[in-house]
């Protein structure tokens, strides 16, 4: 009896160390997909139209001897690299920072666009923006796809709004635009093949994804779709990014 008690025991602990092998090995391919999608999206946020447009406008401000307009593009510009190069080195980054990015950004693109589009961002009071902690560099893309294939076709002024809200332990960040819809985007692009199509939603989907099976939480991505008005006519699009607190987060990865 005693024999078969050590046998049983041992077989179990041959189970349990090989479970915590296979644990480790899935972790180890899950840091590595996860070190080549953030170097991916570090190459989409900086990738090369938007880098040659930034110094094109800066050039346009000097020749013009904007001094003042080309030291606050500049300025601003050079933040947003450092932000983005900051934000390699850690899967996660403070929403605030994150929101800050989006700042820079919009009102980059804003300088570039002066007559174009508006924009806002709404913070939920209830959300503290220094302690949650979501994935870095993950909207970008977003507001390049809205206000790039969205709002610039438009005649008219069309406006980006960035919405946080939170919910349990979940946060919710909306992009919603006023532009000419997906479907009106995809005829314009297929008409036009050097137009610039950003890669970096399809990288934001498998980050997402990826995070979703290493903590089991509740990461998601939902659209970007079209909205429409009462007419049923296109009205822009939105997209809703979840994903769940620090507190959240740190307790999966800790199981």
């Amino acid at each position: 009896a005693i024999l078969i008690m050590v046998a049983i025991a041992g077989l179990v602990y041959a189970l349990l160390k090989n479970e915590e092998r296979k644990r480790k090995t899935e972790q180890l391919v899950f840091a590595s997909r996860m070190l080549s999608l953030e170097q991916q999206t570090l190459n989409s946020s900086m990738n090369r139209h938007f880098i040659f447009n930034a110094l094109n406008s800066i050039q346009y401000y000097i020749n013009r001897q904007d001094k003042l307009s080309a030291n606050k593009y500049l300025s601003s510009f050079a933040r947003l690299i450092r932000k983005n190069l900051d934000s390699s080195q850690s899967n996660f980054t403070s929403l605030s920072d994150e929101i800050e990015r989006i700042e820079l950004y919009l009102s980059l693109e804003n300088m570039r666009f002066p007559d174009k589009f508006t924009y806002q961002i709404i913070v939920d009071p209830e959300v503290d923006t220094h302690t949650v902690q979501i994935p870095a560099m993950l909207f970008q893309p977003y507001l390049e796809n809205s206000i790039w294939h969205g709002i610039l076709p438009l005649k008219r002024v069309g406006e980006v709004k960035v919405e946080v809200t939170l919910h349990g332990e979940d946060v919710i960040i909306k992009i919603e635009d006023n532009g000419i819809g997906i479907d009106e985007s995809r005829k314009l692009r297929e008409q036009s093949d050097g137009q610039h199509i950003p890669q970096g939603m399809q990288i934001n989907q498998n980050r997402i994804e990826l995070f979703r099976k290493m903590t089991n939480q509740n990461f998601k991505i939902v659209g970007p779709h079209d909205l429409r008005n009462d007419s049923n006519g296109k009205q822009g699009t939105i997209v809703a990014i979840t994903f769940p607190t620090k507190s959240a987060i740190e307790s999966a990865l800790n199981s």
